[in-house]
């Protein structure tokens, strides 16, 4: 699966007024203080690069990964970070993006587009490199557009039910994604810590976006309800005066 460079670059603010800074700086402390090693999964154009870089604050190289190399040849890396370009489909052999062992291992709004195996083959991966790991933005299900509409529930369903679709990396968790890395990580021996990210858009700065995701989900809806009423719905929430996505980072630190 593939997300259009506009559509990273819209999301890119909501992104990062969203990420919960306690957790990031929980990471930085934690990390050795040398030259690190950074693997980054599902990289697009490389927001997750852009906003953690500064963070971490020391000497970085970091493995981006993506399936659209497209996406990969627009990322500029911040001033004094390098960086190599894989073109690889996620959904097979992770071996390759794990040699030479990194020392952190990172996503942003990916996770909830996996299947269970998948994340199992990242665990394990992770596990064996003794890295730390930190994903931010998984989508967790909660959602609240204001003022309310009354198809908002059966939308909502649906909507989850396309979520836990195939989208080329196994069948996926959709909003227990989040979840289900806690507890791997957890089994693994890893210290886990979580923290909510969730976007707060407002219609006055973040109208162009809103429009997007009432667009996206009647999309996403249509063959569960029918055209007339994903299309009815839509039409009224792209003018909602408020909108909230619930997110979820982790950050799992080796025992």
């Amino acid at each position: 699966m593939s997300f259009s460079a506009d559509w990273l670059s819209l999301r890119f603010d909501a992104d990062l007024r969203a990420r919960d800074a306690g957790l990031a700086k929980q990471l930085a402390d934690a990390l050795p203080s040398r030259d690190l090693r950074i693997l980054d999964l599902g990289s697009g154009t490389g927001a997750n690069l852009a906003a953690l870089a500064p963070v971490i604050d020391r000497g970085q190289h970091w493995v981006l990964t993506d399936n659209d190399v497209g996406l990969l040849d627009q990322v500029l890396p911040p001033v004094g970070v390098s960086c190599d370009r894989l073109a690889v489909d996620l959904a097979g052999d992770l071996s390759e993006v794990f040699d030479p062992t990194p020392d952190l291992v990172t996503a942003s709004a990916f996770f909830d587009l996996c299947g269970p195996q998948l994340i199992d083959r990242v665990v394990t991966e992770t596990f064996a490199a003794r890295a730390a790991f930190y994903t931010v933005l998984t989508y967790d299900g909660r959602e609240a557009w204001s003022p309310p509409h009354p198809m908002d529930a059966e939308v909502l369903d649906a909507f989850h039910a396309d979520q836990r679709s195939d989208k080329g990396l196994g069948k996926a968790l959709g909003p227990d994604a989040n979840a289900y890395l806690a507890d791997r990580f957890s089994e693994a021996g890893y210290k886990v810590l979580t923290a909510s990210s969730d976007w707060l858009l407002d219609q006055s700065q973040d109208g162009e976006l809103i429009r997007a995701l009432a667009d996206g989900s009647a999309s996403a809806v249509q063959a569960a309800l029918g055209t007339a009423t994903a299309e009815s719905w839509a039409k009224d929430r792209r003018n909602a005066a408020k909108v909230m996505i619930g997110h979820q980072d982790l950050l799992a630190l080796p025992g």
